[in-house]
């Protein structure tokens, strides 16, 4: 088939260690973009933590998207500017906020555009901040935030991630999507937003049939976009149920470079 698309997933698909991109990957992608396949990284991480990978990339200035925050947060990567963003208000996250701090391993984070709140600045806050090239900003509430926010994320044991899913599934119902990035990452959207509808609307936008796409991830929140896409990938390192709804496993992880075996095999 005629692939046109490729969306990729960072933590645990494209990045080494979560921190880089590995010289076959990025030799692999700067092929295919070279042979006119559009490459969008599609994660969970705000934009912040995306752009210096774009750069590295060449991207930047060129005609494509970046779907950020598992799909709340669309950007044109001609400029880097928000072009799409599905948001909620902080009155509507306050009680499940009040839960979670209950229990005392919990930490909430806040997001919106290149905005990240959180209300503890721990040893843990301040590395991934190093790492995502951002600045946190203290609150002690969300409800403290003066605009809407785009996701919100639950820190801690999975234990009591469960626990906080459930209340948040119970007095919300479906007004929010909640799903988990990583074992102790419980995450919360708005209704309607996952990496499978971000997929769908850049497709459309760039005027590609869901036949002529590719999705690559390994996690929860990667399911929509493996199942939206006309080829779904899931990497060798994946969750077991991913790895069952995909349409093909990897062979390397992505320590391994698995995502320019993808690009090598399908392209």
């Amino acid at each position: 088939m005629g692939y046109k698309m490729v969306f990729s997933d960072m933590d645990g698909t494209l990045l080494w260690k979560g921190l880089h991109i590995s010289v076959e990957n990025r030799k692999a992608i700067c092929k295919a973009v070279d042979k006119g396949i559009d490459f969008v990284i599609c994660t969970g991480r705000g934009v912040f933590g995306v752009e210096p990978h774009l750069r590295e990339l060449g991207l930047i200035g060129k005609k494509g998207y970046a779907i950020c925050q598992n799909g709340a947060a669309i950007y044109d990567l001609m400029d880097m500017k928000l072009v799409l963003k599905r948001s909620f208000s902080p009155n509507m996250l306050k009680p499940v906020a009040d839960y979670a701090r209950t229990f005392e391993e919990i930490e909430n984070f806040y997001y919106d555009d290149r905005t990240f709140l959180c209300e503890k600045l721990t040893p843990v806050v301040e590395e991934y901040c190093q790492v995502m090239k951002t600045t946190p900003r203290l609150v002690k509430d969300p409800t403290e935030y003066e605009g809407e926010l785009t996701k919100c994320l639950f820190s801690g044991p999975r234990k009591h991630l469960e626990k906080i899913k459930a209340y948040a599934e119970e007095l919300l119902g479906d007004q929010v999507n909640l799903f988990y990035s990583a074992e102790n990452y419980l995450e919360f959207v708005t209704s309607g937003v996952d990496k499978g509808t971000a997929l769908e609307a850049a497709a459309k936008e760039a005027g590609v049939d869901l036949k002529d796409t590719i999705a690559i991830g390994d996690s929860d929140n990667d399911l929509p976009m493996i199942r939206k896409a006309g080829l779904g990938v899931a990497m060798k390192n994946g969750e077991d149920h991913v790895k069952a709804a995909a349409a093909y496993v990897t062979e390397r992880d992505a320590e391994e470079n698995g995502v320019a075996e993808v690009l090598e095999l399908f392209l």
